[in-house]
């Protein structure tokens, strides 16, 4: 029995707000099950969708690619597409789990174009798949007792990173990594997760992560610094599917790399006066400005005058979007706000929000960045705090 597992594919996402990458992201996704024709089944561990209220384009994308690839899909929730906090209150309130939960994949499964699994498994010729829909670690005692309803001998399939698993995203424990002793002395043969996007990122307890179907942000960018001159610090990282065969007790696992067309590139300048930055800047262009390539470009640094980010911009005219941040610092290592717009809009912030202001500003910045996914989390841990 071949299933091929696809995670993270986020559709809708448009990162840097550019209709490009959105569509990269549903090209990705297209590649990615026309990988499962030898498959007997797909199963995706999770935020297939970007948000839990996609776009209507994000929809019709799907359909038509899950109607192209003419296979039966089983796919569970993960924490950009479901909220265990509105699933554990709709079953107190109806136990039977008959609870119509207003969810796009919920729809999807009425509709036939996909089933959904949480907290159900479903028997693909004589292999059982069990979901685990996404749950934070607060309620990892609930998730655990969820888990012991699996069939002996199960493929699990969840959205969630475990203690102790390295990965570039996420680079630290957040809200959905798991306690190892959530998952000890269960009876599975596989653990099949989402929520990591490294690809092929594995953990002891014999959990493999598929990773996501596109880069998520910078941080996955390739990567080069210029210091006098440049050197790749960083590949880009590797992005796939996994066709798991699963026969008796055991499985074995045949990774599938996905193709990509467009560059993303990551730049650092590490320089020391403007006229560096200008040599430095024009030599990246030659190196890295190609049409349709997206570049994040850092300046970093102590210059006794600000940078015209917009001024370094155009010295780059084929790629599709450049990103110029300025992490430079004077040598006075502060610049004086009074009198500006700026000092008023930080009083104003400072006001209103307190302490939360400076996590609103960094908020903003991780947004500029296009991690939107990382000032989500900001955003969120302030507002429980």
């Amino acid at each position: 029995m071949k299933i091929l597992h696809v995670s993270d594919a986020h559709l809708g996402r448009a990162q840097y707000g550019l209709p490009e990458r959105e569509e990269d992201y549903y090209k990705a996704f297209e590649e990615a099950l026309k990988l499962g024709k030898s498959a007997d089944a797909v199963l995706i561990t999770g935020d297939l969708f970007d948000t839990r209220r996609p776009p209507t384009r994000a929809l019709l994308r799907f359909v038509e690619a899950a109607e192209a690839a003419g296979i039966t899909i089983y796919a569970i929730g993960g924490n950009h597409d479901f909220s265990y906090v509105r699933f554990k209150a709709e079953s107190e309130r109806c136990p039977d789990s008959r609870c119509p939960q207003d969810t796009v994949l919920k729809l999807l499964d009425r509709v036939k174009l996909l089933k959904l699994l949480c907290w159900e498994s479903a028997d693909i010729g004589g292999v059982f798949i069990f979901g685990a829909c996404a749950t934070p670690k607060e309620y990892a005692g609930d998730y655990r007792k969820m888990l012991l309803k699996a069939p002996p001998g199960a493929i699990l399939a969840i959205h969630q990173a475990i203690e102790g698993v390295r990965a570039r995203y996420p680079a630290e424990e957040d809200d959905y990594t798991m306690p190892q002793s959530v998952f000890q002395g269960l009876s599975y043969i596989h653990i099949a997760a989402g929520h990591v996007h490294d690809h092929l990122a594995q953990h002891p307890l014999g959990a493999v992560w598929a990773g996501s179907l596109e880069l998520w942000d910078a941080g996955e960018f390739e990567t080069w610094d210029y210091a006098g001159s440049f050197e790749k610090t960083q590949e880009e990282a590797a992005k796939g599917v996994i066709l798991i065969d699963a026969s008796g007790r055991a499985v074995s696992l045949k990774a599938f790399r996905l193709r990509r067309n467009r560059q993303l590139y990551k730049i650092r300048l590490h320089v020391r006066d403007k006229k560096e930055l200008f040599q430095a800047a024009e030599e990246a262009a030659r190196m890295f400005d190609r049409p349709g390539a997206v570049i994040r470009l850092e300046i970093w640094g102590t210059l006794e005058e600000g940078v015209r980010t917009r001024q370094i911009a155009t010295i780059f005219s084929k790629s599709l979007y450049v990103d110029v941040v300025d992490r430079t610092s004077t040598p006075q290592k502060a610049v004086s706000l009074r009198g500006s717009a700026m000092e008023e809009l930080w009083r104003l912030m400072k006001e209103r929000l307190g302490n939360s202001a400076e996590v609103v500003i960094k908020a903003m910045e991780l947004l500029r960045e296009g991690e939107k996914e990382a000032a989500y989390r900001l955003l969120l841990k302030a507002l429980y705090d």
